[in-house]
C-alpha cells in the first residue's frame, strides 16, 4: 500500500482550511515548529524546521495518509510560473474518492480562487463503470481530481 503522499504548501493553516473544509479530509496528527534532519527532505547536512498535518479521508481503513508540509526553515518556495502540463513525467495529480462531485464543485466555486481544468463530467470506464470527475488546482497550484462512482 502507498503509505503517504506529501504536499508542500506555503501556508499550513490555509491548506488545512482547503483540504479539511472543502475536501472533507480530517487531521490525525500535527507537528508545529518540528526540527528534522534535512537529508530526509532533500537538504543534506542541514537541520530543517517544518509545520505538518497528517490527513485521511472519511473511509480511512488502510488509507494512504496525505501529509501537508510547510517548510519554516528553509521557507517553502512558491514557483512564479504555472505547473508543468499533465503530460510531463512525474506525479502530476491526486484523485480523491468522494460521495458527491457536484457538492465539492459548488464549494470550490464559492471560494472564488480555484482554477478548474474541467467541470464535473461523466466518464465511462473501460470496465463499464460510470464516474463523475472534476479536475482543478488547489490554492497552491497542485492538480487534484475528485471522483464519484455512479451506481448503474
Amino acid at each position: 500500500r502507498l503509505f503517504h503522499v506529501c504536499i508542500t504548501v506555503a501556508d499550513i493553516e490555509a491548506a488545512l482550511q482547503f483540504y479539511c473544509g472543502v475536501l472533507e479530509l480530517k487531521s490525525i496528527g500535527a507537528l508545529r515548529n518540528e526540527k528534522a534532519p534535512g537529508a530526509v527532505l532533500g537538504f543534506p547536512g542541514q537541520e530543517i524546521e517544518i509545520h505538518a498535518n497528517h490527513l485521511v479521508g472519511k473511509n480511512n481503513e488502510n488509507a494512504t495518509v496525505i501529509d501537508l508540509i510547510e517548510f519554516v526553515s528553509p521557507k517553502t518556495v512558491v514557483a512564479a510560473g504555472p505547473t508543468a502540463p499533465l503530460n510531463h513525467a512525474g506525479i502530476n495529480r491526486m484523485a480523491f474518492d468522494v460521495d458527491s462531485t457536484d457538492a465539492i464543485y459548488e464549494k470550490l466555486k464559492l471560494r472564488g480562487d480555484i482554477v478548474f481544468l474541467c467541470e464535473p463530467q461523466v466518464v465511462i470506464a473501460p470496465t463499464g463503470g460510470k464516474f463523475k470527475i472534476l479536475t482543478f488546482k488547489d490554492p497552491f497550484g497542485n492538480v487534484l481530481e475528485v471522483i464519484e462512482y455512479m451506481k448503474q
